[in-house]
């Protein structure tokens, strides 16, 4: 599979939809009753692809924008069971995913050391590297966060 998966390669973005999507579905539903027994934490690793995607990625990031609004979704749903969701919201980070890029990229230790202390802290949204950071505060205080809340307040009603 192609990093820069286009749209015309319909495989490509059904393998990242599997993987991205649905995997994280069938991970959280598999693990879902003990979480509910546990009051545990699901943390859904996303992307900021995931709320504005990056052209050249365009499979890439349909698929985190779906795994995204599952989050988001899950959130709202699991709240009253005990169970926090928390997404992961990174920028690019040095893996073999991003190897032939050349921008500025996090270490997978010091995102994972973010995560850590996101989820202790009990963020919702965890951005967990400088370039994700620096959209942290006008995400959290933005029209997709603040409709995100008014949407979990049905779940909430009901």
């Amino acid at each position: 599979m192609a990093l820069y998966a286009d749209l015309g390669d319909r495989s490509a973005l059904e393998q990242l939809l599997a993987v991205n999507l649905f995997g994280t579905y069938d991970v959280t539903q598999g693990f879902l009753p003990l979480l509910t027994r546990s009051r545990g934490a699901i943390v859904t690793i996303s992307s900021l692809s995931a709320i504005a995607a990056v052209p050249v990625q365009p499979a890439y990031a349909i698929s985190k924008a779906a795994a995204f609004s599952m989050t988001q979704a899950l959130r709202a749903l699991l709240a009253g069971r005990g169970v926090g969701v928390h997404a992961v919201l990174a920028g690019p980070i040095d893996t073999g995913m991003s190897r032939n890029l050349d921008i500025p990229k996090a270490s997978p230790e010091s995102v994972a050391r973010a995560v850590f202390d996101g989820v202790e802290k009990d963020e919702e949204d965890i951005f967990p590297d400088p370039v994700s950071e620096a959209i942290a505060e006008s995400w959290r205080g933005g029209a997709a966060k603040t409709l995100e809340r008014q949407f979990r307040a049905f779940v909430a009603a009901a």
